[in-house]
């Protein structure tokens, strides 16, 4: 029976991300950590890791993610989406070209600088906590590089003073941001309204489940998720490397990370070094654990 995993949830419009994890972790009663937060006006793929699995999010493969938008030009807000108060207002002018040759632009490696009204923490607390109090934020010191790897343009309305795209993203990316600078590049301000995470990873929107409807078959195995090179023992090995035990392996084996089986069955993730005497072994980074051991 399938008991740790990872579960493809829909996330509605208007609850945070914690309230999917929590509430995943009262339905299946084990440990629970979501893969990437939205925003509470963002709807779409939320992937929730459960039991076991929980171990292993710092190696799922999640680092591509794609959004669909829709950004308001001409107006901005303190949040730079729907549910701030607004701050600005600017006249703007400029045609469907323009704003494609922008999303051509924009296209590759980009830094971006974090949105005060955001989850990311400053000594443990996040900045959003302290926009609400005033607290000045020196957030370009705070600039990172992400990757913008594809932009579409799905619709533009310029008499309703509009733009719904799509862009293909690396993770840490802020939409919000992204469609700010998007405007900035065209002279003008603006604000997200609608905010859709299309794919994460390998988990797309159309496979979502809704959380009421989650049973123990939605629930993917970790180790199909990990983007890792897998390396074999002898099924004698299985209760050694349940204790977090080292194991010699073939001097053949290079000295990095793998998804670890014995005989067919997930163990965990190892790293493969040298000891003292120069012979190789896998050393376990993470142990995947069974019911019954």
């Amino acid at each position: 029976m399938q008991t740790s995993g990872v579960v493809n949830v829909f996330k509605e419009k208007g609850k945070s991300s914690r309230y999917y994890t929590n509430k995943v972790k009262h339905l299946s009663k084990m440990k629970t950590g979501h893969i990437g937060t939205l925003d509470p006006m963002a709807f779409g793929v939320l992937p929730i890791a459960v039991g076991e699995a929980t171990k292993f999010i710092d190696f799922l493969n999640f680092d591509k993610k794609a959004y669909i938008y829709r950004i308001i030009f001409g107006k901005t807000t303190e949040t730079l989406d729907a549910e701030g108060e607004f701050t600005d207002e600017e006249a703007w002018d400029f045609e469907k070209s323009d704003l494609l040759r922008v999303l051509d632009e924009i296209e590759g490696a980009y830094e971006q600088v974090p949105p005060k009204y955001s989850a990311k923490k400053i000594n443990g607390v996040p900045m959003y906590k302290l926009a609400r109090e005033n607290i000045d934020i020196d957030t370009a010191s705070r600039a990172k590089t992400v990757q913008i790897y594809k932009n579409r343009l799905l619709k533009f309305n310029k008499e309703k003073f509009y733009a719904i795209v799509m862009s293909d993203v690396s993770t840490g990316t802020y939409i919000r941001t992204l469609a700010f600078d998007i405007a900035q590049k065209l002279g003008t301000i603006s604000y997200i309204d609608y905010l859709m995470r299309y794919y994460s990873g390998p988990l797309k929107i159309d496979e979502a489940i809704c959380i009421d409807d989650m049973e123990e078959d939605d629930l993917i195995p970790v180790d199909t998720l990990i983007d890792l090179p897998v390396l074999k023992l002898n099924e004698k090995r299985f209760k050694a490397v349940q204790n977090g035990m080292n194991s010699y392996v073939n001097d053949a084996y290079n000295e990095e990370y793998y998804k670890v089986y014995c005989a067919d069955k997930f163990c965990g993730v190892g790293y493969v070094k040298k000891d003292e005497s120069g012979r190789k072994n896998i050393y376990m980074k993470k142990v995947y654990k069974y019911e019954d051991n």
